[in-house]
């Protein structure tokens, strides 16, 4: 499709969406009816017209131009602040996933790949080649190599299990609780929060289940009843539509590994990841959480002794134990009390403005690049802000980002990156550039003050954007090879390792300054902080395992019962149980998301990630231009077209 009008140079879509739900199921139908066409015609080749070009040229610009328009149609379900196009988005996006199936499932292409691999392909570049290889990989994982029965069984229980997804994930965007709380009820977390809540008539707040008013209550409200109610709450989200969903979309999988000849779906999925096996995953997770074990015992005894001083300063009963909704507050309080971190004082040195200000900068002088804000652009929102990013040295155009900084009702609601545009060559041999948006739920401003954010909003805005560049930075040809596609136990690595800016003064200093007075942060400040980046690391990662153990688990043994099995783990991991009622699965978006037997990978890609951080950047200089040109060209350019671990 050519570009529309009134975008950007590069930019091929128009993304203020003034359109029709109508629009978008046009749109679509027209997208399938053009790669149909592309498919049909590599299809019908036959003897010599099978050649490299005539196949891997006519794939390759087909997965363009449907990605390109399939980023389009699937953005609204998760930013519009329409609800008849989010709606209209997630009907089209599973008509989508039906057509990639069908495409994928298509044995006339399957046959004229396994042609091609039986040729010389020494004339092919890696990247070619890398290609070819992987297609046909993928085309087996599908069963096309097996019986005509097995392919219709795998094609039907493929669709089934996207629709589950499309459902579970529409559900997670649309949720809206608000709970009710008296200023009392709030006790302890800052003025100015419940100044931003909206009041009801009885003078109570209302409280959302979004990111920036559940964190503020779950660490700092001193009232363990409001705590709790929050904490049930956010863990009981979606419970009665999702959970069926969950439960049905695993038992799916599982039925399509047998029919593979897998031994479960985590053996399916970890094939191609770095792990290779769901037996190597369980050694690590376990291993790991052997390790842990006795550094979090002191933590928990610590967190106890300040219950026990917290419950006698409040005039109520000491239980003993540590319960789900306990936990983030008295972490917070080892911070505040153990190592002095003040966050509410160091909230009043992170501005959003300033806090981007200097991560732009960061990422500017590490990687050549130079961002300049487009005026006025027509997008999804007034508040959607939009960069273009160029290398600043040679001026060449790398791609766009769009800011999507604050929460609204229907929108995604946690932190995330969504690829728009793809970043390749196109089949002039000119490069098609990325485009991505940079979705975060940050406080919004208020009358008196600027949006703030914690130091754990700062550590997570640098993360995203890390994803943000490792896309617009990539230099592959291919689309199945751009930039984030690597594997997904190394996919966070480079924006892990980008964390430790976040802590690190000469990094700090430069993404923040007092919101009134300037100063900059103070070194009584930045001290303690900078000491407690190990405060209950323990628990912290025996969470990501508890998590990482519990996705493994559903997918090796998927007749479990969610609720039962996660109490379960988190029990036997932590010593502490969720609520009775609740069941965490109902909105862990990320077993419907495309991280199921892969959310081991967030504690994988960590060893790699502090390796590339101690063996360069430490020793370098985390500043230092010429160590961050080598991460751009050997980690961020090359994509998927190198194992993931390769280039460290």
């Amino acid at each position: 499709m050519d570009a529309e009008k009134g975008t950007a140079p590069g930019v091929l879509r128009a993304w203020d969406f003034n359109i029709s739900p109508e629009d978008l199921h046009t749109r679509a139908s027209k997208i399938m009816d053009e790669c149909r066409k592309i498919c049909d015609r590599v299809g019908a080749l036959q003897g010599d017209e099978i050649t490299f070009e005539s196949v891997l040229e006519e794939i390759a610009e087909g997965q363009r131009v449907f990605a390109n328009e399939r980023l389009y149609l699937d953005l609204p379900m998760y930013v519009s602040p329409k609800k008849e196009l989010r709606d209209a988005s997630a009907e089209v996006s599973g008509k989508l996933n039906e057509f990639e199936i069908e495409i994928d499932m298509r044995t006339d292409i399957f046959e004229k790949l396994l042609v091609l691999e039986k040729k010389d392909t020494s004339c092919l570049s890696p990247e070619r080649k890398r290609f070819l290889e992987r297609l046909i990989k993928l085309r087996k994982r599908d069963g096309l190599h097996l019986a005509a029965e097995v392919q219709e069984q795998v094609k039907q229980l493929k669709n089934d299990i996207s629709d589950l997804e499309v459902k579970y994930n529409k559900n997670c965007n649309e949720e809206n609780t608000v709970l009710e709380f008296t200023e009392e009820q709030l006790k302890g977390t800052p003025e100015d929060f419940i100044k931003s809540l909206d009041m009801v008539e009885s003078g109570k707040r209302k409280v959302t289940l979004k990111h920036p008013h559940v964190m503020p209550i779950m660490k700092m409200a001193v009232d363990p009843e409001t705590r709790k109610k929050v904490n049930f709450a956010c863990e009981s989200r979606c419970v009665t539509d999702n959970i069926p969903l969950l439960e049905k979309a695993i038992s799916l999988r599982d039925k399509k590994a047998q029919i593979l000849h897998y031994p479960t779906h985590a053996d399916y999925i970890t094939e191609l990841l770095m792990a290779r096996s769901a037996a190597n995953v369980r050694r690590f997770l376990t291993e790991l959480a052997d390790k842990l074990q006795p550094l979090w015992e002191k933590e928990k005894k610590v967190l106890l002794e300040l219950k026990e001083e917290e419950c006698k300063r409040q005039g109520i009963p000491f239980d003993g134990e540590l319960h789900c909704w306990d936990v983030a507050f008295y972490k917070n309080l080892v911070e505040e009390r153990h190592y002095k971190v003040d966050q509410e004082k160091l909230r009043a040195y992170f501005p959003l403005d300033v806090v981007m200000k200097g991560l732009f900068g960061i990422y500017e002088l590490l990687l050549r690049l130079k961002f300049e804000e487009i005026e006025n652009p027509a997008l999804w929102h007034p508040e959607v802000r939009m960069f273009k990013v160029t290398d600043s040295e040679t001026k060449e155009l790398l791609g766009y980002f769009f800011m999507d900084l604050f929460p609204r009702e229907g929108k995604y609601s946690h932190f995330c990156n969504i690829p728009l545009q793809a970043t390749c060559v196109k089949p002039d041999g000119t490069r098609q550039v990325g485009v991505v948006a940079v979705v975060c739920n940050f406080p919004k401003p208020t009358a008196d003050k600027p949006s703030l954010l914690t130091h754990t909003d700062v550590e997570t805005f640098f993360h995203e954007f890390g994803h943000t560049m490792h896309h617009l930075c990539s230099q592959t040809e291919l689309v199945m090879f751009e930039g984030t596609t690597v594997e997904r136990d190394f996919l966070e690595c480079p924006s892990q390792m980008l964390e430790n800016w976040c802590w690190d003064m000469e990094g700090l200093s430069r993404m923040s300054k007092h919101y009134s007075s300037g100063e900059p942060l103070p070194k009584e400040l930045a001290d303690p902080l900078i000491a407690s980046r190990l405060a209950n690391v323990g628990q912290f990662n025996l969470r990501q395992i508890t998590l990482a153990m519990f996705d493994l688990e559903l997918h090796v043994k998927p007749q479990a019962e969610t609720a039962k099995l996660f109490a379960e783990i988190q029990d036997k991991l932590l010593g502490y149980k969720p609520q009775e009622g609740t069941n965490f699965a109902a909105n862990f978006s990320h077993l419907m998301g495309g991280y199921d037997s892969r959310y081991y990978g967030y504690l994988w890609s960590q060893v790699y990630s502090m390796d590339l951080f101690d063996t360069r950047f430490k020793k370098e200089g985390i500043l230092n231009p010429k160590t961050g040109m080598d991460y751009r060209q050997q980690i961020l350019e090359p994509g998927s077209t190198k194992i993931g671990a390769a280039p460290v």
